[in-house]
Formats: C-alpha cells, sequence, structure tokens
C-alpha cells in the first residue's frame, strides 16, 4: 500500500511538473506575442510617421538655404537616423537587453566593415567631397575620362550627366582620389583656339584678319585683353592663337562663332592653309 501511493504521488508530481512547464511556456509564448504584435503596430506607426516627415522637410524654408549639394545627403542623414531611434524603440519593446544588442551590433560592424572596406571608402569620399565641396549640383566637371553635369553626390557615389545624356555614377573613394576639372568654378574662362595657316602667309595680314573676327563681340571681355597672334613656328606652317576671355556660360558659344568667323575670313581673304591652296568663297556661298 505504502509504495503505491508513492508512486501514485511521483506521478501526480511528474503530471503538474509537465502542466506547469507547459503553462510557463504558454504565458511567455503569449506575453512575447503581445509585444511582437505591439513592437509590430510602433513600427508601422513610426515609418508612417517618418514617411510624413521625410516629405514635409523638403517645403520647409531653411532647407531652401542649404545647398544643393548638401541638401540630399542631409535629408538621407535625417531619415536613418529617425529609423535608427524607431529600431531601438521596437527592440526596447520586446525586451532584449540594450547590452547584448550593442555588443551584437558592434561585432556586426566589425563584419560589416571588413567585408564592405570599399563601401565605406566610397562613404569617407562621399563625406569628404561635401566638406571640401570641390564642385557643386549643376557643375560641369571631368575626371579621368569622365564628364558631365553634376546631378547628385550621393552617399556612396557622385551622378553626373553626360553632354549626350548618359548618367554616369562614379564611386566618391575614386572620385576623392583622382583629379576633378571643374570647368564651372569660375565667373570667368578663356577660350584658347589654334589656326595653322602656310608658311609663306604674310604674318600682319593674318594678325589683321584674326582681329576682325573677334572685333565687335561683346560677350569678349576686354579686361583680360584679348590675345592673337603667332604661337608656334615649323617648317611648313605658321600656328596662329586666339585667347579671349568670356564668362563661364558663354564659352561654348563664343568658341564655335569665333571658329565660324576666322574660317570663313581665311577663305574671304584667301589665306592658305599648309599644303593648301585656298580659293576665295563666292558671296552665294557665304
Amino acid at each position: 500500500m505504502v509504495s503505491e501511493t508513492v508512486s501514485q504521488i511521483e506521478n501526480e508530481l511528474r503530471v503538474w511538473s509537465f502542466q506547469n512547464f507547459g503553462n510557463g511556456i504558454a504565458l511567455g509564448l503569449g506575453r512575447f506575442m503581445g509585444k511582437l504584435l505591439f513592437a509590430l503596430l510602433i513600427f508601422m506607426i513610426g515609418r508612417y510617421c517618418i514617411r510624413k516627415v521625410m516629405k514635409f522637410l523638403p517645403k520647409l524654408r531653411f532647407l531652401e538655404r542649404v545647398n544643393p549639394t548638401i541638401r540630399p545627403f542631409f535629408l538621407k542623414s535625417i531619415r536613418f537616423i529617425l529609423y535608427f531611434f524607431l529600431g531601438i524603440s521596437c527592440i526596447g519593446i520586446l525586451g532584449i537587453p540594450m547590452a547584448s544588442v550593442i555588443t551584437l551590433l558592434a561585432s556586426a560592424g566589425v563584419a560589416v566593415g571588413l567585408a564592405m572596406q570599399g563601401s565605406l571608402s566610397n562613404l569617407a569620399g562621399g563625406i569628404m567631397l561635401l566638406l571640401f565641396r570641390p564642385f557643386q549640383v549643376n557643375d560641369y566637371i571631368k575626371s579621368g575620362t569622365d564628364e558631365g553635369t553634376v546631378q547628385e553626390v550621393s552617399v556612396f557615389y557622385t551622378i553626373i550627366l553626360s553632354p549626350d545624356n548618359k548618367k554616369i555614377s562614379i564611386p566618391n573613394g575614386n572620385l576623392m582620389n583622382s583629379n576633378i576639372i571643374n570647368y564651372s568654378s569660375e565667373a570667368q574662362r578663356r577660350v584658347d583656339l589654334i589656326f595653322s595657316v602656310a608658311r609663306e602667309e604674310d604674318v600682319e595680314r593674318v594678325e589683321k584678319v584674326l582681329k576682325s573676327a573677334i572685333e565687335g563681340d561683346a560677350r569678349i571681355l576686354h579686361k583680360p585683353e584679348p590675345f592673337f597672334g603667332i604661337a608656334e613656328v615649323k617648317s611648313d606652317s605658321l600656328n596662329f592663337a586666339i585667347r579671349v576671355w568670356v564668362d563661364t556660360k558663354r564659352y561654348w558659344d563664343v568658341y564655335n562663332t569665333l571658329n565660324k568667323r576666322v574660317m570663313i575670313a581665311f577663305y574671304r581673304e584667301n589665306i592658305a592653309m599648309p599644303n593648301t591652296k585656298l580659293k576665295t568663297v563666292s558671296p552665294e556661298t557665304e
């Protein structure tokens, strides 16, 4: 009798233990699911609010005063910070210890940093470009073999639009470590043109023709003074140069106009090119 009673008590204790264990799991799972649903709700509400804030921020007046080159980076940084705090809030709601989260983030940061050294280099390059600003949005630049108008300086890439309307994305790391030619940074540029004529041509007559080509053009600045004259003497030719200063925005207009004027004047005055005897242009072809 005694042994049967002890065995019955042990069985009851086992059943009670399993019941408590199951109840504990169910209770813990229920609490976690409640926290998870609440965290998801907070995340959805927070994401909606962040989207509304990011749509509203560009309309603020103080952002209109921010340099267009810095503005996209500034807005993306704000969005990242808002999502970061939203994520930390959701993790806190789930009851995960922050010390463990910080340790996990630090370990993941080291691993990601080793795997994404090139991207981190581009990020550092983007920050340096924004700090030193060797160019701005809408500037025409050249770096290596790529050139075009700057459309955007993002976190990792600088986007430029080539003259033939191709979008080029240049890694900021490469851009920061290479030579950059900014054609738009200064208010004035110099138009340099070279024209070759036969060695036998009269120098003063050619200079007179070059002078007449630039006279009367209001786009050409008088300070610094225009230059026209011999730039190089070769065995079979004389190279004459025209150097005039113009406003940067008028550079290509003046460049094309002077080329056309000089060539028409050479034909009209029968000035020969190297190894070529030019014919006078008839009035109908002018």
